[in-house]
């Protein structure tokens, strides 16, 4: 959560509720990426989860999935970099050619040129500029304006944390409890990137919420666009008994920004039919964050 831009010192009950969504969104990812595989072994049931079966998810946001895309892609150029580190000779390790060989074809790029019926998953215009990376680092920028070395070097260990590079095994038995369910290691990287997106999600979203908490009151309209806390949902949280006096530069992100925060993005009727529901009779159904 810090590294997102939340306090160094986030709240306890912020990270359970934090805790408990990532772990909902990521069954919820895993049950539906298991379908994809039934479909795809057609007659057999498949037990093993490819990272085709989680790329499938994000065919219908393209900025997403090339934001994932990305990743794969650096990812792999560092893991391409070391191997040549570890195996030329240091006079050799500037050659060119070793190092566009390596950069020349996307993960999954011949899955993606399958799946991509209209040219649009592959093609990089300014139309797919990722404007929510782009506030992500804007925000990360202003947040290490004011910071000395020793809080930078922490902010920046934050950043680089991540739930599949160490403790792949502990993640795979956090999410996947009964064991029946083989990921495979491209699955664990792509799993552990929309869990990493999800924390980041819910954090951009409660920045929203603190943004807006000075609109409650105001045009009887513009409250129906959602852009306010609800006033019967939304309680302000008493921080002052957890920050023990503590002067802190960014005030932790509360239970109740993070609660209201899901409630809006879950909000059925931010959906294009939503209005015409009869929604509130039935329980909603949970969107995924990074997906």
């Amino acid at each position: 959560m810090h590294g997102f831009g939340d306090s160094s010192e986030p709240l306890f009950e912020s990270a359970k509720i934090i805790e408990e969504v990532v772990l909902q969104q990521m069954r919820a990812i895993v049950k539906r990426s298991c379908e994809i595989a039934d479909r795809r072994a057609s007659s057999t049931k498949s037990n093993i989860l490819s990272g085709e079966d989680l790329l499938f998810l994000l065919r219908r946001d393209k900025v997403k999935l090339r934001r994932l895309v990305r990743y794969l892609e650096l990812k792999e150029l560092g893991c391409s970099v070391n191997k040549i580190l570890e195996t030329d000779m240091p006079e050799n390790i500037t050659d060119a050619d070793q190092l566009n060989d390596i950069s020349k074809k996307l993960p999954f790029q011949s899955f993606l040129e399958q799946i991509d019926n209209t040219g649009e998953l592959l093609e990089n215009t300014p139309s797919n500029m990722d404007d929510i990376k782009q506030q992500r680092c804007v925000r990360a920028e202003i947040v290490t304006r004011s910071m000395d070395e020793i809080r930078y070097m922490k902010y920046s260990k934050a950043r680089r944390v991540s739930f599949a590079n160490k403790n792949r095994h502990k993640f795979s038995d956090w999410v996947c409890t009964d064991g029946d369910i083989t990921l495979s290691k491209q699955a664990y990287t792509i799993l552990g990137y929309l869990a990493y997106e999800t924390v980041a999600q819910i954090v951009d979203l409660a920045f929203l919420v603190r943004q807006d908490q000075s609109k409650i009151h105001g045009d009887p309209i513009d409250r129906q666009r959602l852009n306010h806390v609800n006033p019967f949902t939304y309680k302000p949280y008493i921080a002052s008994h957890y920050y023990h006096g503590k002067s802190v530069a960014t005030k932790p992100l509360t239970p109740s920004e993070i609660s209201e925060a899901l409630r809006r993005y879950w909000s059925p009727q931010l959906a294009m039919t939503g209005p015409f529901n009869k929604w509130s009779m039935r329980r909603p159904h949970l969107k995924l964050l990074s997906c």
